[in-house]
C-alpha cells in the first residue's frame, strides 16, 4: 500500500468532517495533512483506546528518529517524513503531544484553568502547529510567530470543543478536563454530573467555555487571511464545522451528559453556504 493511502484510510476512517475539508486540497497539501493527521491519531489512539504506555513509547522513538534522518521502515513514519522535507517544521509539537498523551495515561488532574490551558495546548494546538507550515506555507515563512498564535487558539477552540461534546463518555471513563477551582467556584458536582441532572450551575459552566472557544474560533477567523489561498476555504470550514458542535449543545438546553452532539449533513451544507457567504464579503475568495 502506498504510504499517503495508508494515512488518507486513517483520516477517512476517523474524522469524516475533516477528510471532507481537507481532501479538497492540492494533492501535496493533502498528502501532508493526511500524514500529519494519521500521526496524531495514531498517537492519541495508542492511550485513548489502546491504554498502551510502551506503544506511546515507540512513536516517541520514531519520529526522533524521523527527524534525525533515520526514518523507520513505516508508512506512517515514512509519510512524515517526506511531508518535513516538502513542508519543514521543529519535532516540538509532535513531542508536546506525545507529552499531553502521556499526561492522559498518568490521569493527571486538571487542578486549575492554567492545567486545561496547557492540556488544550498539548493536545490540540500541537496539532495546529503541525499544520500551519502546509496550510499557511506563504505567511508562515514571512511571520512564524503570529501564525503560530493563530494555530495555538484553534487548536484550544477545538480542544475545549472535544472536551464538551465528549462529557459523557470521558465521566463513563472516570475522566474530568473541567478544572477543580471552576467546578468548585460553579458549584458543580461531578456525582450529580454522573446522574445525568442538568444543573442551573452546570448550564453556567457549560456556557463560560462555549463562550471561550467562540472567542477563540473568532480570534482564528480574524486572521484566516494568512492561510493559503487553495487551503483558507478548507480550514475555515473544518473549523465552522466543528464550531457547529458547541450551537447543539446550546440548542439542547447544555445537555451533554446523556447525548453526544454533532452537526447534521444538512446543518453542515447551511454552513458552508453561509461561510462562504462571509468570506466573500471580507474578500477572502479568490
Amino acid at each position: 500500500m502506498d504510504k499517503y493511502t495508508y494515512c488518507e484510510n486513517i483520516i477517512k476512517a476517523s474524522s469524516a468532517t475533516f477528510y471532507k475539508a481537507f481532501s479538497a486540497l492540492e494533492d501535496k497539501k493533502a498528502k501532508a495533512v493526511f500524514a500529519v493527521y494519521a500521526f496524531c491519531r495514531t498517537v492519541d489512539d495508542a492511550i485513548d483506546v489502546h491504554d498502551d504506555i510502551e506503544k506511546l513509547n515507540v512513536l516517541e522513538t520514531g519520529i526522533k528518529r524521523v527527524f534525525k534522518g533515520d526514518v523507520p521502515d513505516d508508512l506512517m513514519f515514512q509519510a512524515i517524513a517526506e511531508t518535513l522535507e516538502w513542508f519543514p517544521n521543529t519535532i516540538d509539537p509532535y513531542l508536546a503531544l506525545i507529552d499531553g498523551m502521556r499526561d492522559d495515561f498518568n490521569k493527571r488532574p486538571i487542578e486549575t484553568e492554567d492545567d486545561l490551558d496547557e492540556y488544550c495546548y498539548k493536545a490540540a494546538s500541537t496539532v495546529g502547529l503541525m499544520l500551519i507550515p502546509i496550510l499557511a506555507s506563504e505567511a508562515y515563512q514571512a511571520d512564524s510567530q503570529k501564525l503560530r498564535d493563530v494555530a495555538i487558539e484553534l487548536g484550544k477552540a477545538m480542544q475545549i470543543t472535544n472536551i464538551l461534546r465528549d462529557v459523557k463518555e470521558d465521566l463513563i471513563h472516570q475522566r474530568v478536563y473541567f478544572p477543580k477551582s471552576v467546578l468548585d467556584a460553579q458549584n458543580v458536582n461531578l456525582e450529580t454530573l454522573r446522574t445525568g441532572i442538568v444543573t442551573p450551575e452546570y448550564k453556567s459552566m457549560v456556557e463560560q467555555y462555549i463562550t471561550l472557544a467562540e472567542e477563540k474560533y473568532a480570534y482564528f477567523y480574524d486572521h484566516a487571511h494568512l492561510f493559503d489561498d487553495d487551503a483558507r476555504v478548507q480550514t475555515v470550514m473544518a473549523s465552522k464545522f466543528y464550531e457547529g458542535i458547541l450551537q447543539e449543545i446550546r440548542k439542547a438546553a447544555y445537555n451533554n451528559l446523556t447525548k453526544r452532539h454533532y452537526v447534521s449533513k444538512f446543518r453542515k451544507w447551511r454552513l458552508y453556504k453561509q461561510a462562504l457567504k462571509e468570506m466573500k464579503m471580507k474578500g477572502l475568495l479568490t
